[in-house]
């Protein structure tokens, strides 16, 4: 198993720079993105269908949600590559919350974490671009307050996991960004 968790905050782009990235990569590894799996779990129990209305459910249910997430993406990992993208720190009615619960991190076992960042300005500008989605927090010193609790989540959990952090700029090409975390993947064990 080889799994690396990618992370940044949402407008980044992170989920792009992974589909490109898990394209130019092949077969060999499996792209996962967390909320989609944390959407089916909670559609599954009657809690929601909408992304968006995910971070106003209770912190309860949130990490019910996250712990079988994990284990799903555990059971996914095994004796795969797989590329995990998620959110390290989510904004919820409650606050900021973890995006892995202790639970869920040791069942997710990350070998590396990548974090996809730009310029809070950028990402501002992307957010106003995006009609398809609704941000609850707005501003530039929002962004960069939610991307500095993303850079100390992970390297919290690179200190419970013994990961190493590394991160990646996606200020103009996707196609950059996505060759950078192709070549922080494959610098893993190779894929058997």
């Amino acid at each position: 198993m080889d799994l690396t968790v990618v992370s940044g905050v949402p407008g980044v782009g992170a989920s792009e720079v992974c589909r490109t990235a898990r394209a130019e990569l092949g077969d060999g590894y499996e792209l996962i993105n967390f909320g989609d799996v944390m959407l089916e779990k909670a559609a599954a129990r009657g809690l929601t269908r909408d992304r968006d209305e995910l971070s106003k459910l209770s912190q309860r249910d949130l990490q019910l949600l996250q712990r079988r997430s994990a284990e799903y993406v555990a059971g996914r990992a095994r004796g795969r590559a797989v590329i995990l993208n998620t959110h390290l720190a989510v904004a919820t009615v409650h606050g900021y919350l973890p995006g892995l619960s202790r639970s869920s991190l040791r069942d997710v076992d990350p070998d590396r974490f990548v974090l996809i960042e730009a310029s809070p300005e950028t990402i501002a500008s992307r957010r106003e671009e995006a009609s398809y989605r609704s941000y609850r927090e707005t501003g530039v010193h929002s962004i960069d307050f939610h991307q500095d609790l993303t850079r100390t989540a992970a390297m919290s959990y690179a200190m419970q996991t013994d990961a190493p952090v590394r991160m990646v700029e996606n200020e103009s090409s996707i196609e950059d960004a996505a060759a950078d975390l192709v070549a922080i993947v494959t610098e893993g064990d190779p894929v058997e």
